[in-house]
C-alpha cells in the first residue's frame, strides 16, 4: 500500500502545483497595452536608449543579464554592465510593469520589453513593446489574429505586429 500512495502523491503534487503556479491569465487587450505605453511613453524610451548603446546585451531581467556569445544569464557587475546601470534598468522596468527586456541579436538596432508571459519553457507566451529599426513583417490589426495565424502555423512560433506609432510596435508571439 505505500508503495502506490508514495507515486500517487508526487503525480498529485505535481498537478496541484501546476496548476497553483501556471499563469493563466489571459493576453493583455490592445487597448491596456496602447494606454500603458502612452501612460509611460518617457520610460518606454529611456530603456530603448540605454538598452541601445548596450550593444552587447541580449536580455535583461531581474533575473540577470545574458550577453552576445553567452549561453548563460549572470547577476552584474560584469564587463558589459555595472551594477548601477542594472539597477536603472529595474527600475524602469518595473516603472513600466514590464518584466524584462531583449534583442535577437547583439548590435541590433532593437529593443522588445517584456510586458505579459504565460506559459513554460518553449510553450511560453509573450507580449511586449518593440522599438524596431526596421518596419517588421506579419503586422496585423489587432494581436489577438495571431490566433488564425498560429493555428495554421504547424506548431511552429509565430510572431505578429501591431504598429503604435514611429518605430513602436506591440508584438505577440506564441
Amino acid at each position: 500500500m505505500k508503495r502506490i500512495s508514495v507515486p500517487l502523491f508526487l503525480v498529485l503534487a505535481i498537478a496541484i502545483c501546476t496548476l497553483l503556479f501556471r499563469e493563466s491569465n489571459s493576453p493583455l487587450s490592445d487597448e491596456a497595452l496602447i494606454k500603458n505605453f502612452g501612460d509611460r511613453k518617457l520610460a518606454y524610451e529611456r530603456l530603448r536608449d540605454l538598452f541601445l548603446a548596450d550593444g552587447k546585451i541580449l536580455v535583461i531581467a531581474d533575473w540577470g543579464v545574458r550577453t552576445a556569445g553567452s549561453v548563460l544569464t549572470v547577476k552584474p557587475p560584469i564587463a558589459e554592465l555595472s551594477l548601477a546601470r542594472y539597477e536603472q534598468y529595474l527600475t524602469l522596468l518595473k516603472d513600466v510593469g514590464a518584466r524584462g527586456l531583449s534583442r535577437s541579436e547583439a548590435g541590433l538596432p532593437e529593443a522588445c520589453i517584456y510586458v505579459w508571459s504565460a506559459g513554460f519553457a518553449a510553450d511560453t507566451r509573450h507580449e511586449s513593446v518593440c522599438w524596431l529599426n526596421q518596419p517588421p513583417p506579419e503586422q496585423v490589426a489587432r494581436l489577438n489574429e495571431i490566433e488564425t495565424r498560429s493555428s495554421d502555423a504547424n506548431g511552429k512560433r509565430v510572431f505578429v505586429y501591431r504598429h503604435l506609432e514611429s518605430n513602436w510596435y506591440l508584438e505577440r508571439d506564441e
